[in-house]
């Protein structure tokens, strides 16, 4: 790796020959272009590059040589020690390096080539303590969607499918190899992923960041609540702040994503709209959707996945209209993947699944509250609000070395936030 001109850590033309011709020995790279591989609003907590590169690959027809074009996207952390320190960037990397090197492998194992459940996870070219490098998706037709926009009903369903053979992988790994599974799981141990954002040692450090997250949603809620629900008004708005009182509220989402039960998984941890990549034009043979970043991945429930994209994703508009068949489309995935897995043993009873899931979604309904203080202001914030790792690196001695805050909040995002409180409150999950 080099250092540009600007003083960031760039892949060199030698690097990429060396990632490339470890899985096609047969390549020469001869040239390569480079441009941010992300814009702003779109990656927090580091920074990615996107390389095409150019050369000829030899051809087993008639040893003669053909063109070869390849894409690969790399992520390195910010240059900024203010910002790595407030995005808490090289744990969140040393996260996503155990996941790619020790995690996925260990899913995938169980899959054989003609019976996959899932395969949304993009190649991996490198996986390392200061470079992710890995398949340049774009280049199979594949995009996020617009984050402004939230989810609709069709693309949902398309993430829960492929949510549910994700998920089914770790259920089917924590019975059938359940030393392996404790081991991944375990954050003291070198393969091991681990709780990286709440966990209570963390809770001081963004005390700041969600003090200013909570008031900002107070305000929004109280601001929006449709006037015909002012009788309701009172007893709205204590809930609300009682869950997002600051000395409870870090502590009731540790105690969210660390509590263990029958539907503890893998989960991606991260399941926003900008972590989803899309196929332009769908096609049967070929994966429908491909989950990106996995720095927050946890042990935890499969709820805390689901609360992550259906309450931050999408509309309440939508959820009223099609919540429960959401979760029906999922549930069927969930058993039919755990069937293929395991044809020798059928899994649990659909109808018990179908209660323990339920359970679940109410349990984890407040962690959606909770991850919307900070996505429902990123994702319908202008790209020019959001914060931008490319530029300002330096760093002054008045900065203070803690969490910063979320993005100015706007009259979409207080719609949003008002129909997601309202309707926990409704459900009792709040």
């Amino acid at each position: 790796m080099d250092v540009g001109g600007d003083g960031k850590v760039r892949l060199t033309l030698e690097d990429v020959r060396e990632l490339i011709t470890k899985d096609e020995p047969d390549v020469e790279i001869s040239s390569l272009d480079e441009e941010p591989g992300s814009g702003r609003g779109d990656n927090y907590t580091s920074m990615l590059y996107r390389v095409r590169t150019k050369g000829r690959k030899r051809s087993t027809a008639d040893e003669g040589w053909i063109k070869y074009e390849c894409a690969i996207i790399y992520k390195i952390l910010p240059e900024s020690k203010k910002r790595r320190e407030a995005f808490k960037s090289e744990l969140l990397f040393r996260n996503e390096v155990a996941f790619y090197k020790h995690v996925w492998p260990a899913l995938n194992r169980l899959q054989s080539s003609g019976e996959r459940v899932f395969g949304g996870v993009p190649k991996i070219y490198a996986a390392r303590a200061d470079l992710i490098a890995m398949e340049d998706l774009r280049q199979r037709g594949f995009k996020m969607a617009d984050r402004r926009k939230g989810l609709e009903v069709e693309n949902l369903k398309l993430v829960l499918k492929a949510l549910a053979g994700f998920h089914a992988l770790s259920l089917t790994l924590r019975e059938s190899r359940p030393e392996e599974f404790a081991k991944l799981m375990n954050p003291e141990h070198d393969q091991g992923i681990q709780e990286v954002l709440f966990r209570r040692d963390n809770e001081d450090w963004y005390r700041q960041y969600y003090r200013v997250a909570a008031n900002n949603a107070i305000r929004m809620v109280s601001d929006a609540l449709p006037s015909h629900m002012d009788s309701q008004r009172e007893e709205i708005m204590t809930k609300l702040q009682a869950f997002l009182n600051e000395d409870v509220f870090f502590r009731t989402m540790s105690e969210l994503v660390s509590t263990q039960g029958p539907l503890s998984v893998f989960c991606h941890g991260d399941c926003w709209t900008n972590n989803i990549l899309f196929r332009d034009e769908p096609d049967s043979d070929t994966e429908a959707v491909y989950l990106v970043d996995f720095q927050l991945t946890r042990v935890g429930s499969l709820a805390l996945d689901l609360a992550n994209l259906l309450y931050c994703c999408t509309s309440g508009v939508v959820r009223r209209a099609y919540m429960t068949q959401l979760l029906q489309h999922y549930h069927f995935h969930l058993m039919s993947s755990l069937r293929v897995l395991n044809p020798e043993r059928p899994p649990k009873d659909p109808s018990v699944m179908w209660e323990l899931l339920n359970e679940e979604m109410r349990r984890c309904g407040r962690f959606g509250v909770g991850l919307a203080l900070d996505i429902l202001p990123i994702s319908t914030c202008a790209s020019h609000e959001a914060p931008d790792l490319y530029e300002g690196s330096a760093e002054t001695s008045e900065e203070k070395h803690s969490a910063g805050a979320p993005p100015p909040a706007g009259a979409e995002c207080a719609r949003l936030m008002t129909d997601l409180v309202l309707e926990l409150i409704h459900n009792k999950a709040l």
